[in-house]
């Protein structure tokens, strides 16, 4: 037989209060926290998980970040290439206009200098800027992707890029477009041996009124038109890829989200449950250990 002295039996008392207290604490930190690891030692193996899935959530928040500031990109580019169209259709329209016998040289220059007008509006089109960089200068850096004296390109044929996606091969998507393959030959043409682009073209077949002039600046209209709406169409393509990274990236990170509140947070129905037992539990410890507890000498002075 085991004998048991009364310090063995208070120490035993002791460190059982003790544990019951430690439980009760953890769990009253659970509850005011609303989470169930509050540190490593609370559970290891959930805590390597929830450190594994912050790691995605980080690695999704940059993606969410890369995909806004690409859409910021392209929407700037379709909005100055939407009104270099409405621009462009109604050069096109006084270019028809001037090819008319009944205009005289007074209404012809009233076109021309509109083209004048338009062709400096396309201009500063086509130096727009997002983030103080000019969005069709390519990756070159230049304060302006087109010379504003001359019209001459400054950029380059390098497209700026976004990570959108975790995937090597596919996660990278072009967020801009060189202003050569916007805006072709619209604002100067390095065949032409003056170097005057086709809007500047118009202008001086307008003035001229030669029949052979506006018949070649029409032909050469067209084709930088056309060579435009191929990039607006390039630009949604790649607006609507961005939307749908968006959509898939918003689905993923809420489950990341709700895997990390599995691991991490308490339920809170069970936690309040343990609270009121763990507490029932520890008041009739220290009432049992009130009477197993030998008194002490001030107990038996009373």
């Amino acid at each position: 037989m085991t004998r048991v002295t009364p310090t063995t039996l208070s120490s035993g008392v002791m460190a059982g209060l003790q544990s019951s207290l430690s439980r009760l604490q953890q769990t009253q930190e659970q509850l005011s926290s609303g989470r169930r690891l509050n540190r490593p030692s609370d559970s290891p193996v959930d805590t390597v998980a929830a450190m594994q899935l912050r790691a995605q959530q980080g690695q999704q928040e940059q993606l969410s970040r890369n995909i806004d500031d690409g859409l910021a990109w392209l929407n700037t580019a379709d909005s100055a290439l939407n009104q270099t169209s409405s621009s462009l259709n109604r050069v096109r329209q006084l270019l028809l206009a001037g090819s008319n016998a009944t205009n005289g040289p007074a209404e012809r220059e009233a076109m021309a200098a509109e083209v004048d007008q338009l062709r400096a509006g396309i201009l500063q089109l086509a130096n727009s800027q997002y983030g103080g960089r000019p969005v069709f200068a390519g990756t070159q850096d230049t304060a302006a992707a087109y010379d504003p004296a001359t019209g001459a390109y400054l950029g380059n044929g390098a497209t700026v890029d976004r990570t959108v996606s975790d995937d090597a091969a596919s996660g990278r998507v072009p967020v801009s477009v060189p202003g050569s393959a916007a805006f072709t030959t619209l604002l100067a043409d390095p065949s032409d041996p003056t170097g005057a682009g086709v809007l500047a073209r118009v202008s001086a077949a307008l003035r001229s009124g030669d029949t052979t002039s506006l018949g070649s600046a029409l032909g050469d209209l067209d084709t930088a038109g056309e060579a435009l709406r191929s990039t607006q169409s390039t630009v949604g393509a790649r607006t609507n890829r961005l939307t749908a990274a968006q959509s898939s990236g918003a689905l993923r990170a809420d489950t990341v989200t709700s895997r990390l509140a599995a691991v991490e947070d308490i339920d809170l129905a069970k936690t309040i449950t343990d609270l009121s037992l763990q507490q029932t539990a520890y008041q009739a410890a220290l009432g049992a250990a009130a009477k197993v507890v030998q008194p002490s000498l001030m107990d038996f002075l009373r």
